[in-house]
């Protein structure tokens, strides 16, 4: 979250990772692809869907949770994003009214062993979602590393976008 925005707000932030019911089959697990699935033209019927989750910080050996912090989201695991689209729901838990979530879309289209997504700079704004299509990638060696801010991003209306029913979906 911008911390200049955002100080002295809570945002709860979730993650569910969804998958097109027909993929590409993996392969080289190592090569650098770039999937041939065309993620606009997808239907919500086309895609399943995990839950959502919050508990995105690793539990200690001594069995428990790390505090997590305020406007931040973390999730190690071993899962191999290529074709997975990741779907951030990001609430706003300091407005004593309800207020609409606000979602952060990443169809992630680069076969890669292991991604690492740093997303800087976000600015809350209430019923939109931000579809990340043009992502600042770099690689190294069989590892893909996703550092994108996203200050001026533009953003579309949730009820508008393509697939708000797999945003709807708990």
């Amino acid at each position: 979250m911008d911390s200049i925005k955002s100080s002295g707000i809570r945002y709860k932030i979730e993650m569910k990772i969804c998958e097109p019911k027909k993929t590409t089959q993996i392969g080289n697990w190592f090569s650098h692809e770039v999937s041939k699935i065309k993620f606009d033209s997808l239907k919500a019927s086309d895609i399943e869907c995990g839950e959502w989750f919050d508990k995105g910080l690793p539990t200690l050996i001594s069995g428990e949770e790390e505090k997590k912090p305020d406007n931040q989201f973390e999730f190690g695991n071993q899962h191999f994003a290529w074709e997975h689209i990741f779907i951030f729901r990001i609430s706003n838990m300091s407005s004593r009214g309800w207020m609409p979530e606000m979602y952060v879309v990443m169809p992630m289209k680069y076969k890669s062993f292991y991604t690492r997504i740093k997303l800087t700079n976000l600015e809350f704004q209430s019923g939109k979602v931000l579809y990340l299509t043009k992502l600042n990638t770099s690689q190294e060696k069989s590892n893909l590393i996703i550092n994108q801010s996203l200050k001026n991003y533009k953003t579309v209306d949730e009820k508008t976008f393509f697939l708000k029913e797999i945003l709807e979906k708990d």
